[in-house]
């Protein structure tokens, strides 16, 4: 069962935080380059770095304040699936947005 995984029941939850960091600068980059060459996606970027920058804050928060292990851990897993609906819901958006502004 997906549940019964040692990063779910074991682990210190220092696994999230690390591999969370590396998937947050890992998306900035493309939504740092969108940023940079102001295109029409600009808020959509700006709106995806504040949410990814958030969870990645909330899962600090969620790392030292919940004192139960396994809830904790649920919690991490959740923040990092959050991120990755956020980044991959915001990237489908920028290059919509991005394409349907190429000429054809």
């Amino acid at each position: 069962m997906a549940t019964n995984q040692p990063a779910l029941r074991s682990s210190s939850g220092t696994v999230w935080l690390i591999s969370s960091a590396v998937f947050v600068v890992v998306c900035l980059v493309p939504l740092i380059g969108i940023i940079a060459v102001r295109s029409a996606a600009v808020p959509v970027a700006l709106i995806a770095i504040v949410l990814l920058v958030g969870l990645l804050a909330a899962q600090f928060v969620v790392r030292v304040r919940i004192s139960a292990p396994r809830h904790r851990l649920r919690w991490l897993a959740a923040c990092m699936l959050a991120m990755a609906v956020v980044a991959l819901i915001s990237m489908m958006v920028c290059v919509s947005i991005v394409w349907s502004s190429v000429p054809r």
